[in-house]
């Protein structure tokens, strides 16, 4: 993985911020090809984006967007949905045999991987509603396609919205690193997006943004 080689020998500068980008765009894996041959894996990917942009939006837009619901959709775009997608894709893994226990978790390792990485912190019910939200379609779709489709999916949807992922370790750690594990090719999330329709990538960040 580019990420983790960007790291300076010691006595050295640490990489500019533009290196860091480059470094983590680079490590985007190669998903292109295989997304290419694999369209059951695209369909999946868009339900879950339709799903976050969708149900879980207008819920979370009717219990906290009060008169001004773009500027509380504002408040989610510091890589708040990044954040859950990958928290769910570890979650499922590690909790395949006790799933009820999942949303729970998840909420729990959103707020501390917010806290840790410094960023804003947000309402543990607002947290929990999106989660809980979101969880039951997906758990569905467990049920249809299996434990490491689903996986799969949240992590590449992860990548693709990510708004830094040279700022985001959980990202790096949760989506990039599994994903470059499977032997995928490096990219950048440039040519990813050329695997998704165009009008369905704007559809789903002005869904998630508000813009």
């Amino acid at each position: 993985m580019a990420w983790t080689t960007t790291r300076p020998p010691a006595g050295r500068r640490k990489p500019s911020k533009e290196r860091q980008a480059a470094a983590t765009d680079s490590a985007t894996v190669d998903l292109v090809d295989w997304l290419s041959e694999n369209p059951d894996v695209i369909d999946r990917i868009q339900e879950i984006g339709d799903l976050l942009a969708g149900p879980v939006m207008q819920e979370l837009d009717k219990r906290f967007g009060g008169s001004q619901p773009r500027e509380a959709r504002r408040q989610l775009t510091n890589h708040f949905w990044c954040d859950l997608l990958v928290a769910v894709a570890e979650a499922i893994k590690k909790f395949s045999k006790a799933m009820d226990r999942i949303p729970e978790y998840v909420t729990t390792v959103i707020t501390q991987s917010r806290k840790t990485e410094g960023r804003s912190v947000l309402l543990d019910a607002l947290v929990g509603l999106a989660v809980r939200t979101t969880w039951e379609p997906i758990r569905g779709m467990i049920h249809m396609t299996g434990i490491e489709e689903i996986q799969r999916g949240c992590r590449i949807l992860a990548v693709l919205i990510c708004p830094a992922p040279e700022n985001h370790k959980a990202l790096q750690d949760g989506a990039l690193l599994p994903l470059a594990k499977e032997g995928l090719l490096e990219t950048s999330r440039e040519r990813l997006e050329q695997v998704f329709p165009t009008e369905w990538v704007r559809r789903l960040r002005e869904g998630l943004d508000g813009a």
